[in-house]
Parts: structure tokens; sequence; C-alpha cells
């Protein structure tokens, strides 16, 4: 029975490929949380289902004989059904399956029962179902060969299978149903039926089946007072400026990060010229930088009573070796924190 082993192949490979790649998404997920695991979804998974399938029916080889007319004891088949789960454990469904050509016969099975889930993972699940079915066969001839069943056949129903979530409300599914002791007019007979189908649930989150988990991460922070890496500033200044060049508001931006950050420190701030020119106007260009940097640092949030502001013309000139250009130093504003 060729086409027998092929579906009962299918449904091993099918069934092994379906565990295996849910697992594995389980495992990769797993490893690449380090926060709380992951839990199944708490949203409610109760509801009305529907759901269809193709398949295939097939009796054993030592029932064959009770199914004149097939062949190899085979037939396609196509499953409707519905349901209702009360929770993601248990639930209600009723089927209708059609086979086409089985003895001779097209067979109608009509279906009732209680249907059971059983959680593998997040997404896959195996299920269970036991119930009754009626049995009708739509006999397309009336030779003695025909295989006639009892308008009042019924038989008792079970099945297996996993099912795979695909969003919250879809899934896939693959599974055996079996009918024990069908009666017909060449005595009883067991028939299996292997499908493959998808359901849908009502009511489900539209989302797909992702879940996730925030995390919150709590990081302690030192604060540690800045301490000045620098306690002395020299600002030099070309023949007779006053004002404030780029390199000085530039070293002054420093100056005013480590007395904001420190408010313990206080400047020290002295003015100085060189020898170039008369002592009035020496003096007068001295007190006119130290006072230029002084308004800058107070512009910009430095309390006058941390400033202690004075100027030297060239009278305390600043110690340089050989190598310094003494003048360019000279004409200077030099900040002192302290």
């Amino acid at each position: 029975m060729k086409l027998k082993s092929l579906s009962l192949s299918v449904l091993a490979a099918l069934s092994l490929g379906v565990a295996t790649s849910a697992m594995a998404a389980d495992a990769t997920t797993s490893t690449t949380v380090t926060a709380p695991a992951q839990t199944a979804p708490s949203y409610d998974q109760s509801g009305f289902w529907v759901g269809g399938a193709l398949g295939m029916g097939y009796v054993s080889n030592s029932d064959i004989s009770k199914f004149p007319g097939s062949a190899n004891g085979e037939a396609p088949s196509v499953k409707l059904d519905a349901g209702y789960d009360f929770n993601k454990y248990f639930g209600i469904y009723g089927s209708y399956d059609y086979m086409h050509d089985l003895g001779n016969a097209d067979m109608h099975l009509a279906t009732l029962g209680l249907k059971g889930n059983l959680p593998l993972t997040q997404k896959l699940s195996a299920f269970g179902k036991v119930g009754a079915t009626y049995i009708y066969a739509d006999n397309k001839n009336f030779a003695d060969n025909a295989l006639h069943m009892k308008s009042d056949s019924f038989s008792p129903t079970a099945g297996l299978g996993l099912s795979y979530q695909i969003t919250h409300a879809l899934s896939t599914q693959i599974g055996a149903d079996y009918y024990q002791d069908l009666r017909t007019s060449h005595g009883h007979a067991d028939l299996t039926q292997a499908y493959w189908g998808m359901t849908y649930k009502f009511g489900q989150p539209a989302t797909p089946m992702v879940v996730t988990n925030n995390v919150e991460v709590v990081k302690e922070v030192a604060v540690e007072s800045q301490v000045p890496t620098r306690s002395s500033y020299v600002l030099p200044y070309q023949n007779g400026q006053t004002k404030l060049n780029d390199y000085g508001r530039y070293n002054l931006g420093e100056v005013i990060a480590t007395m904001q950050a420190n408010p313990e420190v206080n400047a020290q701030i002295i003015g100085r010229a060189d020898k170039v020119g008369s002592a009035a106007i020496n003096e007068k260009v001295s007190a006119e930088r130290a006072a230029n940097v002084a308004n800058y640092l107070e512009a910009n949030g430095i309390d006058a009573s941390r400033l202690t502001v004075s100027s030297v013309s060239y009278n305390d000139p600043i110690k340089t070796d050989a190598a310094t250009k003494t003048n360019y130093v000279q004409r200077s504003v030099q900040i002192i924190l302290k």
C-alpha cells in the first residue's frame, strides 16, 4: 500500500518538522533573553473556532476485503470542523468528513466529541479527541460487491495531533483520527484518517504570536565633584588688546565648568602688561584686561564674591624661561584657582 505508507511518512515528517522548528524558535528566544523567562500568553484563549483540512482515509490490509471494489483501501478526504474552547486545555468539537470512493462508495462522517489540549512550548501543543461518529455511505451502484453501510451506523472515534500557533487566532494542525468497528454488509472494519489543516479562532488579539518582556534596568551612577585639572591659566593678548579673544574664551569655558562643579573654588584674576608704552597706559590696559575677564565669568554664572580682581601692569611679571617670549607672556591675564 504505497499511498498508505506515503501518507504515514508525510504525517511523521510534518510532525517532526513542526516540533523541531517550534522548539528551535523557543530555544533561540531563551538564549537571547537574559531578563525574566518568557511565559505563555496571558490573554483569554476561550472562544469559538472553525477549521478545514485535507487528508487520506485508509483501512488496514486485513480489512480491505470488507470494502469490495477498493483496490488499496484508500480514499482522499476533506474535513470541516468547528468547536468551542472553554480554556486553553479543554473544549468540545464537531466535524464533517467526506471520503471519496472507498469501496465503491462515498463516505460521509459526522462526529461530536470532546477535545483536550496540552501546551508543549509557547506555540506548539498536542491535542487529543474522543467522540462518536455517525457514518453514511453513498453507494455508487447496487451491485453485490458494493459497500453497504447501515443507515444507523455509529462508531467510537479517537484522534491525536499537533497544533502550531501562527498568530493568536490562526494555527495549523496535523493529526490522525481513528474510527473503530464500522459496520458494513461484509463485516466490521476499522478506518484511519490522516490530515493536515488550518484553524481560525474568533475573538482573539490580532497581533502576531510574539511575547515581549519589559525589562527595567536600574544602574547606579556614582556622582563625584569635579577636581580641577589645572590651578592656573594664562590668557595672552596682542599689544594694546584688552578684549577677550577666542583662545581666552575657550580657556574661560574650562574655568567656568570647574567653578560651577566645585562651589568652594574661588578665582584670583591678575591683569598684566609689558613695558612697551607709558606706565599710565600699561596700568589702564592691564586693569581693563582683568575687568573684562571678571565680567565674562559673572555673565556666565560665577558670583562676583568668588572673584578677586587686580592689575599689576609690568611690576610683577610672570617668571619665564629663556626660550619663552617674555613680552607675549606678560601681555596677559592670569587666573589662579584656589
